[in-house]
């Protein structure tokens, strides 16, 4: 009975790291706000204070039980413990040629295809990367299409994590909305990382139509990854009341932590403007531990950061403007943002430099093409800046995500649904 007590207390110490993070997160919002915090939707704080005391009594119970003899081994907690899958070695990677025989590798049932593939690296030295709509193979089991999903990757080992569900995993809530994940920021702590993934609420509109969904509004979704462990979702909250105002800033789909705060920039349309075309670009800042709190965050208005989002600057206009899901990042004092021009339909993959996480952004000449043939059937989208990935004075690596708008090419051939890799050139600041 050794190896049972073992498996009950490594998942007894997973749970109460769990319960200490989320209490603390939780603790930290009540302590500031004096009550229920109005700014998180939908669940409001008391159902995350039960759901955390029952984890914390099926842990104890847990580990209780272990330490009696004669007791009989106790049901499993009712968690949605994440595991993963087996590794998978991605081979050394020193090139870019190199990353994109990783995106082709067929290893897995759990992960087939997906787009987005934002990243982030874990003080452990593993990468966290988050992908959008994910193809599962037939033996996976469970949906074969999931809103999104998780990689972690190590020099020696790529695995899938997978929530006990079998689904995303970033669940899907209510009413038919899931998530689809736009950055990834993490906050390095005592002995695990807190993950914090900025996603864009989604609902389908038209299965048939390449564009047939409306964006509701975003989302933060909040890891705990132990050194070495298993990433665990602690909670997702949804920012404001769903709205498929184009209008209204997609806070999040680029987010940069310098310096102590948490960039998140937003980008929107106006209401006339075709599907696939382009967005403009603003930006608000709060303390990593409180971006789950919109009632934190400050707006840059072109000359200081305030409390109104209605007043956020216009830092990049709409046209022909950034893609809806981007990435800003600094480097040597130079922001930089990569974003393909126009959206889907665009071609021109573009370096903006500024100063300053507020502007003003200046466009470079297109470092890349990448057009899109929607009557062939080939999209080419949401290039995403790597820094951290290979990185090399004046240059750095970027994905592109790859679909095709014939759904039975995909399901056929899943590597049609796989990122690639490129490298390119960054602007010179001084030029600037």
């Amino acid at each position: 009975m050794a190896w049972r007590a073992g498996v009950v207390l490594a998942g007894s110490a997973a749970l109460a790291l769990l319960v200490l993070v989320a209490t603390r997160l939780v603790l930290r919002r009540l302590e500031r706000d004096g009550g229920e915090p109005g700014g998180l939707t939908p669940a409001p704080w008391r159902r995350q204070m039960a759901l955390l005391a029952v984890t914390l009594v099926a842990s104890t119970t847990a580990v209780l039980a272990v330490g009696l003899p004669g007791t009989p081994p106790p049901a499993p907690p009712r968690v949605n413990l994440a595991s993963t899958t087996e590794c998978v070695g991605p081979g050394e990677v020193g090139d870019i040629d190199d990353l994109n025989r990783i995106a082709d590798l067929r290893s897995t049932d759990a992960f087939q295809g997906g787009d987005v593939g934002a990243s982030a690296t874990l003080q452990d030295g593993r990468t966290v990367w988050m992908f959008g709509d994910t193809l599962r193979g037939p033996g996976a089991g469970g949906a074969r299409f999931v809103r999104n999903s998780m990689l972690v990757i190590a020099p020696d080992c790529l695995q899938v994590v997978l929530p006990r569900s079998g689904g995303a995993v970033v669940p899907d809530r209510t009413g038919g909305v899931g998530y689809w994940p736009m950055s990834v920021a993490v906050l390095g702590q005592p002995g695990y990382d807190l993950v914090e993934v900025t996603a864009q609420r989604v609902r389908t509109t038209d299965p048939d139509d390449p564009f047939g969904f409306e964006n509701v509004g975003p989302a933060v979704a909040t890891f705990v990854v132990p050194t070495g462990g298993v990433p665990q979702l602690v909670g997702t909250t949804d920012v404001g009341r769903d709205d498929a105002d184009t209008t209204r800033p997609m806070w999040g789909a680029a987010t940069a932590l310098v310096d102590g705060w948490l960039y998140l920039y937003g980008t929107a349309r106006p209401a006339e403007t075709a599907p696939g075309t382009g967005f403009s670009l603003r930006v608000a800042r709060t303390r990593p531990a409180d971006v789950a709190d919109p009632a934190t965050w400050t707006y840059w208005d072109g000359t200081t950061w305030g409390r109104d989002p209605a007043a956020a600057a216009e830092l990049i206009g709409s046209d022909p403007g950034v893609s809806q899901t981007l990435s800003v990042f600094e480097r040597d004092g130079t922001w930089y943002a990569v974003s393909k021009r126009g959206e889907v339909l665009g071609s021109d993959l573009v370096v903006w430099t500024a100063p300053a996480p507020g502007g003003p952004f200046t466009a470079g000449p297109p470092v890349a093409e990448l057009p899109s043939d929607p009557d062939g059937g080939l999209l080419r989208y949401m290039p995403l800046a790597h820094p951290d990935l290979l990185p090399e004075d004046g240059s750095v690596v970027v994905s592109y995500s790859r679909n095709s708008t014939n759904l039975g090419a995909v399901l056929d051939d899943p590597l049609l649904y796989r990122p690639r890799f490129i490298r390119v050139p960054l602007p010179d600041p001084a030029a600037r």
